[in-house]
């Protein structure tokens, strides 16, 4: 498949980047990796009249000690360094392997932290040909008034199935998204709104410069695992992350943060799990009732690959195992 016609736009700077993309905005998407955006191109599910090649900029990149005690990871940082950081390794260790699950070896050399954060998502309907897509109606991805995999629904469907997106949120990350004459830091989680279009809510000018994740506190079993139909390449079934922070050796729970990717049309972080375990002993029975408050919240649909029912299932195992580890952990120390 041949690209179509761009102006490949290549900014020697930050501040050069940021001016171009206040000028050109709609008109723009932005390459770093590219290892979706090429796809994407060849697909023609988006023609942009520029691409912003931002990948040899300075300052996005490499992992740091911030001076608020926080480790600051640039958008441009690959997702291999991130894996086989011994740094993150250390700290962040649900993060390493989520960075290490993302697609083969091929892709997490070009592919950046930023860019997976930013991954659009995928559906049946979309991620094919536009030969292909001829075929069918518009849907609200492509600039029709409807969406094919949920008749009569208000919003597009297609799933988010970024994997370092979970970890990020169960660590507490936050992101600095730059833009001219300013920047804003929000938590990872907003930069979400639960629909398949747009896939984020980064403005036409802006960029995501940083991922910032606070230092993890002791006594914290952390865990991110993935189901995909096969071990390596393939995109989540259902991902999930956690972080559960517990006040002694026994069994209670002093913090929580739960998240699941893979299953609707945005990260999850299910608030109702989180709360039910706050202050509370982990038992078999509250592990249940935990996994079966992260699957309400997270309401799987199934634009693609496999059935609701089996996202709910498969989350409510990875949950209810996890949590009972967490405790087992926990009370070997």
């Amino acid at each position: 498949m041949t690209l179509p016609k761009f102006t490949h736009l290549a900014p020697s700077s930050l501040d050069e980047a940021l001016d171009l993309l206040n000028e050109k905005g709609e008109k723009t998407k932005v390459i770093a990796g590219g290892s979706d955006l090429m796809v994407q191109l060849k697909h023609r599910t988006t023609t942009p009249e520029f691409i912003l090649d931002i990948k040899g900029l300075n300052g996005l990149e490499g992992i740091s000690a911030g001076s608020d005690g926080k480790t600051n990871i640039g958008a441009l940082t690959t997702l291999d360094t991130v894996s086989e950081s011994e740094q993150i390794k250390e700290q962040f260790p649900i993060l390493a392997r989520a960075a290490f699950k993302v697609a083969s070896s091929q892709i997490r050399n070009v592919g950046t932290l930023g860019g997976n954060v930013c991954l659009n998502t995928r559906c049946w309907y979309y991620n094919q040909t536009s030969q292909w897509r001829e075929a069918i109606p518009a849907c609200y991805k492509m600039g029709g008034d409807e969406c094919l995999v949920i008749k009569n629904s208000d919003k597009c469907n297609a799933v988010f199935l970024a994997d370092t997106v979970p970890a990020l949120i169960a660590l507490d990350a936050e992101l600095k998204i730059l833009k001219k004459g300013g920047e804003r830091t929000i938590p990872i989680e907003q930069l979400y709104n639960g629909s398949g279009h747009p896939s984020n809510l980064l403005g036409a000018d802006e960029i995501l410069g940083e991922i910032q994740i606070p230092a993890t506190p002791k006594n914290t079993y952390s865990v991110f695992i993935k189901d995909a139909p096969r071990e390596v390449v393939d995109f989540a079934i259902v991902n999930m992350a956690m972080c559960i922070t517990f006040k002694g050796n026994d069994g209670v729970c002093e913090k929580a943060r739960i998240a699941a990717g893979g299953v609707t049309s945005g990260p999850v972080r299910s608030l109702k799990g989180e709360d039910a375990l706050k202050g509370k002993k982990i038992t078999d029975s509250l592990a249940d009732e935990v996994a079966d408050l992260v699957v309400k919240d997270a309401a799987p649909i199934s634009p693609i690959w496999v059935s609701p029912s089996q996202r709910r299932q498969t989350l409510r195992t990875f949950v209810k195992r996890q949590l009972m580890a967490a405790l087992a952990n926990n009370q070997g120390n």
